[in-house]
């Protein structure tokens, strides 16, 4: 599977809730740079599942994929997403052995 068709089924689990499919997505060594109202940095995959399940908790709310460019040999992925609210993020997935291994996300709203 290409990083690109991974992080498509990564998106999906996230929509979806599948949490046990969505972590199967994520390096070992997972390092998520979210750059929101106050920068924070998530470190490893129990606090990245942790920080995902609790942005999610009692919320329906939905995204898609905007925009998704690959560079770096297919190890890079840009992606612009937009969620029902008219929220929007830039977020740039770095890939390592087929993982997600870094995560830089900005909200831009």
């Amino acid at each position: 599977m290409t990083a690109k068709k991974a992080l498509e089924t990564f998106f999906k689990a996230e929509n979806k809730r599948d949490w046990e499919t969505y972590r199967q997505f994520l390096h070992k060594e997972i390092v998520w740079h979210l750059f929101d109202k106050e920068p924070r940095k998530i470190c490893g995959i129990q606090d990245y599942m942790q920080t995902i399940q609790k942005a999610y908790e009692n919320t329906d709310v939905q995204f898609i994929c905007r925009n998704m460019q690959v560079f770096h040999n297919g190890n890079r992925i840009i992606a612009y997403l937009v969620n029902d609210f008219g929220t929007r993020s830039l977020d740039i997935f770095d890939f390592k052995n087929n993982l997600i291994y870094r995560e830089y996300e900005f909200i831009l709203d």
